[in-house]
């Protein structure tokens, strides 16, 4: 599996790579359940765990980690993506294109070849989920019933990845994502998607570091 469901614990310490070196320096819902729970993708009451995939959508997602702090993320229809969180009172962003990603430190922004994205502490990856993920999901979800979520009312199911447990809130209307909550070593991280249209600018004069000689 290409990536973990779980939301890493501490968000805002993922950002560095490459850049940081250049540059030197739950919302406890109470509602009630309304079926009871059963696993493998369907409910008693048959519903399904068959969530639209974010792939072609645009959205922002809020990330919000105990202890963290929070970020945000944005996924435009042109497949960029940017994410932005705070630092030690400093602003960090990252900013994806299909063959380049941007690592800035307040106005400075350096720009690498996409070949080294593995280098930038973020993998955005991890906030989008494209139907075959989704379907591996499918066989370890278990149906937790209907709550209130930030889009309004959701179907709950939790879903066990790589021995790590999430709950994922999908609306109840147009089975997207709404929110997702993870919580690994005493730690909760939650992320809520709004779907709305998003634009994402490339950062201007962006500097580029020489690619070292074979």
């Amino acid at each position: 599996m290409k990536r973990r469901l779980v939301i890493g614990v501490i968000v805002l310490l993922l950002i560095g790579g490459g850049a940081a070196a250049y540059f030197t320096t739950k919302d406890n819902d109470t509602t009630t359940p309304s079926t009871s729970q059963t696993s493998g993708g369907q409910s008693a009451n048959g519903a399904n765990f068959n969530p639209a995939s974010t792939e072609d959508l645009e959205f922002t997602a809020t990330i919000t980690t105990a202890g963290a702090g929070s970020a945000t993320f944005e996924h435009d229809d042109k497949g960029s993506t940017r994410y932005v969180a705070t630092q030690n009172g400093q602003q960090i962003e990252v900013v994806y294109t299909s063959d380049a990603y941007y690592s800035c430190q307040g106005d400075n922004c350096v720009k690498f070849p996409i070949s080294q994205s593995s280098n930038s502490g973020f993998n955005p990856g991890d906030y989008t989920y494209d139907q075959t993920e989704l379907a591996n999901y499918r066989s370890s979800s278990s149906y937790k019933g209907k709550q209130s979520c930030p889009s309004g009312t959701c179907d709950v199911w939790s879903v066990s990845v790589s021995g790590n447990t999430s709950t994922i809130y999908i609306d109840a209307d147009t089975k997207r994502i709404t929110q997702v909550e993870s919580t690994i070593a005493g730690k909760t991280s939650k992320i809520v998607y709004e779907y709305k249209d998003v634009t994402i600018d490339i950062p201007a004069n962006a500097q580029t570091i020489p690619t070292p000689s074979p």
